[in-house]
């Protein structure tokens, strides 16, 4: 079999994740350049209202890209084990042989809305690694490489 390389689902979580990043980055380029408090009209060591809407938006600039870089890894599966790469930083990749996990689970994984089904890699009783069909057009094909 050949391998399967993940593609991403854009009207799903890889796509939502993403607007929100750009959504917040474009609020943190705004706040940092032209509002009443942009850096370059504030003390930070005497206001601390700036300095707490500073730490609020940077921190959820770090929140959202740790979800799209712990969420929305690129797959690829072949009979032989999985590779997970860090979509913002692809030197960060996780390759693992289909022998080094003890077994996998099947779930259904609910959100608001809508169920997606996601494949658990379990090792020690630890989740080790995942993909779900709510963040891959190509899910099923991902599932079949294992």
């Amino acid at each position: 079999m050949t391998k399967v390389y993940s593609k991403y689902k854009i009207l799903g979580g890889f796509g939502l994740l993403l607007g929100l990043n750009i959504l917040i980055g474009f609020g943190t380029f705004k706040l940092l350049t032209s509002s009443n408090i942009s850096y370059d009209k504030v003390d930070f060591l005497n206001d601390d209202n700036a300095l707490f809407a500073y730490s609020v938006i940077i921190g959820l600039n770090l929140l959202f890209l740790i979800l799209l870089a712990t969420q929305s890894k690129f797959v690829i599966a072949d009979n032989n084990g999985i590779t997970f790469i860090n979509p913002i930083i692809p030197i960060l990749r996780k390759t693992k042989q289909w022998t080094d996990f003890d077994y996998f689970i099947l779930v259904e994984e609910a959100s608001r809305y809508d169920t997606h089904e996601a494949v658990w890699l379990i090792k020690d009783e630890r989740i080790k690694g995942r993909f779900s069909s709510f963040y891959y057009t190509n899910y099923i094909d991902l599932k079949k490489a294992g």
